[in-house]
């Protein structure tokens, strides 16, 4: 039986140094794991910057199948899923970041450490992949109110000693203070609509934003993306949305509407903010699809 090859890549200076201290946890589980199995083999390397992770997993993707590892937040698994994709290799993702919410969506239970034992012990199965412009993203993309917040957190997570939660509801009431509707022209399956958005989701998971249930029904295995327009919300009406949403209890709310598509395209009058898994791009423009391209991921034991 081939060895398989377990290449774990990790972004130092994610979660404040989250990802970093995994690392100890990694070579504990390996040494155990080799009393075991003794021809598992495993490989650390660490990121330098933003794109690294992206060429990291396109190079090892290259040279042979691996079980390949996103150690970090959202945006370090979409930069790995960019990189191996289309190739042999299996994506798994070991929550090291201050949000990871796409596997909220796989297991029951956040707990890092028992994720990551049960990734490395969990079994390969397809799961979906939205599109936008050429770029793939695994989770959640989204334009408006929300892509601002996250625009505008950084400079709340700079203030010491505000846990990054509440750096999230600081840049809500702060966004909140000077936003606009956007006037959006949208293409969904062909049916044309023209509309102001307090902000529009796509989502093929169901978290974001640090653990909001935007999507609460949306399954990564149904080969839909889930279209969640929010219209009409005041600034008072923005605090009695956010803790539905959190919960996600908000999808009967009149200012909510839904539908599953496989091609959504979005135009606005002016650039505006696309966050596409926590990343963010200025843009007037944006066409997400979803088709037949998927990723192999890897299932944590025991998730369901």
């Amino acid at each position: 039986m081939a060895t398989v090859k377990h290449l774990f890549i990790v972004n130092p200076v994610a979660g404040n140094g989250i990802a970093l201290r995994m690392t100890d946890t990694i070579h504990k589980l390996f040494k155990e794991l080799k009393l075991k199995y003794t021809d598992i083999d495993y490989e650390i390397v660490y990121t330098k910057e933003e794109g690294h992770a992206t060429e990291i997993a396109r190079r090892y993707s290259a040279k042979a199948d691996y079980r390949i590892y996103a150690v970090g937040g959202d945006g370090t698994l979409n930069e790995v899923l960019n990189g191996m994709v289309g190739s042999g290799s299996s994506l798994g993702c070991i929550p090291g970041g201050s949000g990871n919410d796409f596997i909220k969506s796989i297991v029951t239970k956040f707990d890092r450490r028992r994720i990551l034992m049960n990734t490395v012990l969990g079994s390969e199965e397809e799961i979906d992949l939205g599109e936008v412009d050429g770029r793939y993203f695994i989770n959640i993309a989204s334009m408006g109110f929300d892509a601002s917040v996250v625009n505008n957190v950084e400079k709340f997570k700079a203030v010491k000693l505000l846990p990054n939660k509440f750096a999230y509801l600081a840049s809500v009431l702060d966004t909140a203070k000077d936003f606009q509707d956007l006037n959006l022209r949208m293409v969904i399956d062909g049916e044309e609509l023209d509309t102001s958005a307090f902000m529009v989701a796509i989502a093929n998971g169901k978290y974001y934003g640090g653990g909001i249930k935007i999507a609460p029904d949306a399954n990564i295995r149904d080969g839909l993306l889930d279209v969640i327009l929010v219209r009409n919300i005041t600034r008072s009406k923005i605090m009695r949305f956010l803790p539905l949403a959190v919960q996600g209890k908000h999808m009967d709310l009149e200012e909510v509407t839904f539908q599953r598509a496989k091609s959504i395209s979005l135009y606005s009058d002016e650039p505006v903010y696309v966050n596409i898994d926590g990343e963010l791009e200025a843009r007037r423009e944006a066409h997400f699809s979803i088709g037949n391209q998927k990723v192999k991921f890897i299932i944590p034991k025991n998730s369901f």
